[in-house]
């Protein structure tokens, strides 16, 4: 995936243009660095000469008498600094001259710098010479004899030889800045393409699953930040193939659960329609399609709380007791419990407030499927207890009887949606298969966990376990 909108395109030309940048301000501040510092030096120099020279010819100017001796101090002084050396009287005429010959012997020398220094003052300046086409430098320091001026000292250097150091040293900086950035260019490209190749991977996986392909497992090879995101979206992946594939096994339950009720009652309305009944046999088949219809109402009714669940985080909470909910409870569901010849024992319940957050609708909702559940599978003469307590920071909800129990084969599925363990027997007490199923997953959304102990013939016992707000 390339391209000049590629991520690897402009990595490497954001890299490459932040060496630019830096390669021009250090090329820039080290060149004027050093020709700084090379004026600088070579001004020190011809102004240590100028100086030195100054005392040896004061006397000289003081009283002119042999101009030929001036001419050869200034050519040795011009030898020493590598510079055309001019001596100049307190009239700013010339003296004495390195350049023998064509100089400008006798001539007056009218310069600001010269000017400058018969009164006293050193100056220095650099001017293009068209003559030798180069940078020149000039410097006039005053001559002076009990302070008081008695001519100046002109020197005049070129700088090619210094502007050519600081030329070579600029080619040098622009190759090392070329070097630098074919270096930097080709690692940008390395390090991108090894970047954006798994993202490039992660696309073109997303785009896989796109297509329906939920079963993709990225290789993780780093612990970078690229290596997290792909080990996530293996994380996420596998969620969507396990959600997927309980979304397919949730509409075949819910078919099956409802393809049963209907086929039976198309069955009877068919029959009532089809052949003639004496008035019992129709109250007969009235008597069924009544509970047919009210298996699928409790079906429906079911599956609309499953949907309430999933959006209980979003839901307002509220604070209540846990005690008074399942006391009023108890005292609604116990004349069903007396119409059965059992027993419903409500004990061991600490008084008033055992305080949970979350719903109250939703948790009568465990109570009560816990309590039916019960009541459903002990037999008559048998009895239901339910008891709170508290263990800590949580308050424990426990329903036990003595039913039939549950086979250790089934107790690990309980749990799930429209698992039954006796299902002709469960179908015909009216169950859905998902009671158990909703009071685990309200249970799962307060913070709390529900577990199960029972064995075949010993009756169960249901422990919940919710976080405890406090008084």
């Amino acid at each position: 995936m390339g391209g000049f909108r590629s991520i690897r395109f402009r990595l490497t030309v954001t890299f490459l243009a932040v060496i630019l940048v830096v390669m021009i301000i250090i090329s820039f501040s080290l060149y004027n660095l050093l020709q700084r510092y090379h004026l600088s030096h070579f001004q020190e120099n011809l102004t240590r000469t100028g100086y030195l020279a100054a005392e040896f010819v004061a006397g000289y100017l003081r009283d002119i008498q042999d101009p030929a001796r001036l001419s050869g101090l200034a050519e040795n002084f011009s030898r020493q600094a590598r510079a055309r050396v001019l001596f100049v009287d307190v009239d700013g005429v010339v003296v004495g001259d390195s350049v023998r010959i064509g100089g400008l012997l006798g001539e007056k020398l009218d310069r600001e710098e010269v000017i400058a220094a018969l009164a006293g003052q050193e100056q220095v300046s650099i001017q293009y010479s068209k003559q030798t086409r180069q940078n020149v430098m000039q410097v006039a320091v005053p001559v002076q004899e009990s302070n008081n001026p008695v001519g100046a000292v002109f020197l005049a250097a070129g700088l090619k030889e210094i502007y050519q150091t600081l030329t070579d040293i600029q080619k040098f900086l622009l190759l090392t800045t070329l070097v630098v950035m074919i270096g930097v260019g080709g690692g940008c490209i390395v390090l991108a393409g090894r970047f954006t190749g798994k993202i490039e991977l992660l696309t073109s996986a997303a785009a896989e699953m796109a297509e329906g392909n939920l079963n993709l497992q990225i290789a993780v090879t780093s612990r970078d930040e690229v290596g997290r995101l792909a080990e996530q979206f293996n994380v996420m992946a596998r969620r969507l193939n396990l959600i997927t594939r309980n979304l397919k096994d949730f509409a075949a339950n819910v078919s099956h659960e409802l393809r049963t009720p209907l086929t039976s009652l198309s069955i009877l309305v068919k029959s009532m329609r089809e052949y003639s009944m004496d008035l019992e046999q129709q109250e007969d088949f009235l008597r069924d399609i009544d509970q047919e219809l009210e298996r699928l109402i409790n079906l429906v009714k079911d599956l609309l709380e499953l949907t309430r669940i999933e959006h209980f985080r979003d839901a307002p909470k509220e604070t209540f007791c846990l005690v008074e909910l399942t006391e009023e409870i108890v005292n609604q569901i116990t004349p069903r419990f007396q119409r059965q010849d059992l027993r419903l024992i409500a004990r061991e319940i600490p008084p008033p407030p055992v305080n949970i957050y979350g719903s109250p609708s939703q948790m009568r909702l465990v109570i009560h499927n816990l309590l039916d559940n019960a009541l459903k599978y002990t037999s008559p003469g048998g009895w239901v207890r339910i008891a709170i307590a508290l263990e800590g920071n949580e308050a424990m909800i426990k329903v036990e009887d003595t039913g039939s129990g549950i086979p250790a084969d089934d107790l690990p599925h309980i749990f799930e949606r429209f698992y039954r363990a006796d299902r002709a027997r469960s179908r015909s007490m009216g169950g859905t298969g998902l009671g158990l199923a909703i009071a685990a997953e309200v249970v799962g959304a307060h913070g709390g966990r529900i577990e199960v102990e029972a064995g075949v013939g010993k009756g169960s016992a249901f422990f919940v376990y919710l976080p405890h707000s406090g008084s």
